[in-house]
């Protein structure tokens, strides 16, 4: 058997539809035999995630539940229990930006930074130590994935509680590797760049992007789901605590290049030129 096959194995997805990251995890894991609980709280973004395990001839079960809630997160987990295989993974694709979220530092309120630190940590928190509890009376070992973002690395103006939020996410996952690494339970993360989902489908790519972009294009939805299944996967038995940024490249990228990717204080036609191997 591949040491990337899920097979006779259980995944759970929290925020698993809507078309996006989630619903690409749900696909991805399940076309590797994880029998899948795609968890959501709207109805019909299940659909799509449940349509998504039928679509690879897999099987799951659809948990419509609200994971905000200690309670909520514990019952996710006896949902999962009940499921066709063994505990072993759980992937958290929660939170965002809201676009009423958005707002500059010297408007925020209380309120906004409590609601994004709520969706992009509290649930995270409460489904992942409902998960370890899980294995952990059951002795089994196990991979959390945490959903994060590159903004969590940089910062982001006017996205202040996002991107706070997120950093805490990373810390939290670290401190969740160290102490459960003794039970066999690794947790990682996995931070995104700008991603093409059904969300923002309507902007579409621009010039702006390709040239912010090192790789040239925004992300698709499987770009992410593909690091997400080498982590669940035992092809990274021995990874935890890590953070894989999967964004083209974009988080590397030096603030001080140009939109052709030159240095801007490289002025010289001459040598602006010579650099591009002799071509205007």
């Amino acid at each position: 058997m591949s040491k990337l096959s899920l097979a006779g194995r259980s995944v759970v997805v929290v925020g698993a539809g809507g078309g996006g990251i989630g619903t690409a995890i749900v696909r991805m894991v399940a076309s590797e035999g994880a029998f899948v609980t795609a968890v959501d709280r709207d109805a019909a973004a299940l659909d799509q995630a449940m349509a998504a395990v039928e679509a690879v001839g897999a099987r799951g079960q659809r948990c419509l539940l609200d994971a905000g809630t200690a309670e909520g997160a514990r019952e996710i987990m006896a949902v999962a229990a009940r499921g066709g295989a063994p505990l072993h993974g759980l992937v958290n694709v929660v939170g965002g930006l809201p676009s009423d979220r958005w707002s500059s530092l010297l408007d925020y309120t209380e309120e906004n930074l409590d609601a994004l630190l709520r969706s992009n940590l509290k649930v995270a928190f409460q489904t992942s130590q409902a998960f370890a509890r899980a294995l952990s009376a059951s002795k089994q070992p196990g991979s959390i994935v945490q959903i994060a973002t590159i903004a969590a690395l940089q910062g982001m103006p006017y996205g202040a509680g996002y991107a706070t939020s997120k950093a805490a996410l990373l810390a939290l996952a670290r401190t969740m590797a160290l102490e459960w690494g003794p039970l066999g339970i690794r947790v990682n993360a996995v931070a995104p760049g700008t991603i093409q989902v059904p969300k923002n489908a309507g902007s579409g790519e621009t010039a702006q992007d390709r040239a912010v972009i090192p790789m040239g294009r925004r992300g698709r939805p499987e770009d992410i789901a593909g690091a997400v299944l080498y982590l669940l996967s035992d092809l990274a038995a021995w990874v935890t605590g890590q953070l894989i940024p999967v964004d083209g490249g974009a988080s590397i990228r030096p603030g001080y290049l140009d939109e052709e990717g030159l240095p801007v204080f490289v002025r010289d036609p001459v040598v602006r030129r010579q650099i591009r191997g002799g071509k205007d």
